[in-house]
This record gives structure tokens, sequence and C-alpha cells, in this order.
């Protein structure tokens, strides 16, 4: 059986943001399994349902947890100031995308699987404790990331970040927590507020938080470059016994917020490098979690490419 597992329901597909919001439901359209399997063959689909919202209080305040579910039953249109849209089925979807890595984990927890790729929408790298943000309503990699702790009986769990966009609210919600260390590849200047070197967590968990900006108009040979360099320091540095990716495909050249020179084939040598530093601590067990990425072709093509990485089909000669 193969040890890559996909994550994928079509009914992420169907909550309607509208039609000049980039964050729709073709993107989740064009990643089905069997589109996927004309690129990728060693693979195995998993469906999941939405788990009790309790493994969202894990790390969301009840509170907003509860704002999500009201808004969403009362016609609210926005979440927050004008990116993130509600619809009646916002809360039930948002669960939907969480429990993902939930299923995903508990797959890799009884070796039916060792890597996993969810499909999932909406994306959650922005969501804090307290509030959405940039399409984000709940956080699916912070969900899965206290789940894998306790479900696996581990401690040390590494985000590794790498959508367009920093991820501000993962780094909020574990801005204090020395167990995970986030790890965020962006391009500079993009949320003014966040994202910034100097940003490096609080408390106990000070230094677990590091940003790398990317500046607009680098290449893909710098980029990989700055990657390879930095996630041997993150490896070195956590030791970490699982390691989640906040897999956002944005810095992709033809996305359309892009000033990065990456393209999908960057994306699979991105995995690789990753999984090859994880291997003395994790024994190459990974799981990545879908973020940003607007360009459908350039989506699917960079996921083909993850995802051929994550099930360990090695790079063709030449």
């Amino acid at each position: 059986m193969p040890r890559f597992g996909y994550f994928w329901e079509a009914s992420l597909a169907g909550r309607d943001t509208g039609i000049t919001c980039p964050e729709k439901g073709e993107r989740i359209l064009r990643l089905s399994p069997d589109r996927l399997r004309e690129r990728v063959a060693d693979f195995t689909t998993f469906g999941f349902a939405a788990r009790d919202e309790s493994v969202l209080r894990d790390v969301h305040a009840p509170e907003y947890v509860q704002h999500v579910r009201r808004a969403a039953g009362s016609g609210k249109r926005f979440l927050d100031r004008g990116d993130t849209r509600c619809t009646p089925d916002t809360f039930a979807s948002a669960l939907h995308a969480a429990s993902a890595g939930c299923e995903a984990i508990d797959k890799i927890h009884s070796d039916t699987i060792d890597r996993a790729f969810c499909a999932v929408r909406p994306p959650g790298h922005h969501a804090n404790a307290l509030r959405a943000m940039g399409f984000c309503i709940f956080n699916n990699a912070a969900v899965a990331a206290r789940y894998a702790q306790r479900t696996l009986g581990i401690e040390r769990v590494l985000i590794v970040d790498w959508d367009n966009d920093p991820g501000n609210g993962t780094q909020e919600i574990f801005w204090e927590d020395p167990t995970v260390y986030v790890l965020s590849f962006h391009q500079a200047n993009l949320f003014p507020s966040a994202g910034a070197h100097h940003l490096i967590g609080g408390g106990a968990g000070e230094g677990c938080n590091r940003n790398v900006s990317i500046e607009p108009g680098t290449n893909a040979a710098t980029y990989l470059n700055i990657f390879k360099q930095v996630i041997g320091q993150a490896v070195a540095r956590h030791r970490p016994e699982f390691v989640i990716v906040s897999a956002g495909f944005d810095a992709h050249a033809s996305d359309p917020q892009s000033k990065i020179g990456l393209n999908e084939r960057d994306f699979g040598t991105m995995t690789r490098i990753l999984l090859d530093a994880i291997e003395p601590h994790t024994g190459r067990r990974m799981l990545s979690i879908l973020e940003g990425g607007y360009n459908q072709n350039a989506l699917f093509a960079s996921v083909a490419e993850h995802c051929t990485a994550l099930a360990g089909v090695p790079v063709p000669a030449g």
C-alpha cells in the first residue's frame, strides 16, 4: 500500500465566497484525486468527516468558535474587515477543513501512511485564536499540531509555512509555546504588521518563531539556497518529532500576487529538502495542508510536484 495519503472532499468546493474572491471552490475541484493521478501514481485517497468542534478549542478561544457559528447562522457577510467572507455554510466548511489534518494524523498514528497532503479550503494560517483574517477562519495547521501532540504522544512540532504571505496567525497562536516552532518563508512587506525578522516569539516561546522575508524579484536558485540553509538551522535547533507544512503555492511566479520566481518544480525540490532534513528526527513523517495558491494551473502543477515528492518518487535523471 502506498505510504502517502491524499485527503480530499468534493463538498469543500461548495462554499461560495463570491465571484470576485480568489479563494473559491474551483481550487478544490482542480485538485481532485482523479486529476492528480494523471501526474502522481503512488498514493491512496482518503475522505474525512467533520470532527467535534472540541478540536478547534485546542487553539481557538471558545467565544471565537461561537462567534463564527453565530455569524454563519445570522447572514453576516464578513468575519473581518472585508476579505474573509461569511456564508451560511462557513462554520461547517471551516470545521470540516480543520478536521482533515486530524484524520491524516490518525492514519499516520495507525501506521497506514507516513505522509499526507490535505487539499482543503478555507485556508487557515492567518487565523489566530480570536479572529479570522485573509480568507482564513480556523487555523488548520495549528489544530493539526495540537492534535498530533496529543495523538502521537509527542512534544516538539515544527510548522514550516511557505505560503507567499507570512503565517502570522499560526505564530500568534504559538507565540509563548516552546514546543511548536513556527518557521515562515514569505515575500517581504505583504503584511506590514507581520512577518518581520524581530518577531521571534515571547516568554517561554522566545526564539521559536522565525520569519524569513524574501525580497521581491528573488530568483528560484537564491530562494532554494536560503530555504535549505534555514531549514537545516531550524531542524537542528528544534529536533522536531513531527512536521507540518502550511503549503501555500502562491509564491509561484504565475500567481497574481507573487513577485518571487518559483515554478512548480521548485516546490518539489523544497519538499525533498525538508524530508531529507527531518529524516533523522521523524522518519520522514510529515503532514502538509493547503493554504494559498490562486492561479489554478500553477496551483495544480505545484501540488502535483509537491505530492510526487511526498510519495517518494525520485527526481528523473537529467
